[in-house]
């Protein structure tokens, strides 16, 4: 990862090792978060609290790299659009894409189609786990435990077994407010549903 200063390499790099001995899946550099083992969070009630669906959204043919347009990105401030393979939920790898301003932070955007959204309120890990809405949309708010300004993400209830997954990822040591990390990653989660609606 780009950081000027080799003291912001030495903290970033210590951030990463403290998040992957708590993560599971992921690309190396780029690690998500497990199902919480928080009780006040991670349950079968959680999950049932998720608004019923508007509508299904499968995302199983979708190209995560045109979830955010031209005209989205600019408003996240991303300048670059990468496809990757990643283990965002075990047990298997999900489409996803990188939508980045290099060297400052990375937007992930994933189509999970083996595992739904009540995955995430299963318990065991080390994330905290939130029921919140996307626009018209349930959703699970995931949050590193004890921890700020590593990442955030949102993983949306689209379809029966599947979710749009998003998180914001900075790639410095500057962003430390957690709650500023999840308003942009429920930014571009919502950006991404929006322009979902319209593909189907």
């Amino acid at each position: 990862m780009s950081i000027s200063k080799l003291v912001a390499v030495v903290a970033f790099s210590a951030a990463l090792a403290t998040l992957s001995a708590c993560t599971s899946g992921g690309e190396k550099g780029n690690p998500t978060p497990a199902p919480t083992s928080d009780g006040s969070s991670g349950n079968d009630s959680s999950a049932s609290k998720l608004p019923e669906r508007p509508t299904s959204l499968a995302v199983s043919s979708v190209d995560p790299c045109k979830l955010l347009t031209e005209a989205q990105m600019k408003q996240v401030d991303t300048i670059s659009t990468r496809p990757v393979n990643l283990e965002l939920v075990d047990g298997a790898e999900s489409p996803s894409c990188h939508y980045s301003n290099e060297g400052r932070f990375t937007y992930t955007v994933g189509m999970v189609t083996h595992k739904g959204v009540d995955y995430w309120f299963q318990g065991g890990g080390n994330v905290t786990v939130n029921v919140i809405k996307i626009a018209d949309y349930g959703a699970a708010k995931i949050e590193l435990s004890g921890g700020s300004g590593f990442d955030c993400s949102i993983a949306i209830d689209v379809a029966d077994g599947q979710q749009l997954m998003v998180s914001y990822i900075p790639k410095t040591t500057d962003e430390k407010d957690q709650a500023v990390l999840c308003g942009k990653a429920e930014k571009a989660a919502g950006l991404a549903l929006a322009t979902l609606k319209t593909l189907k």
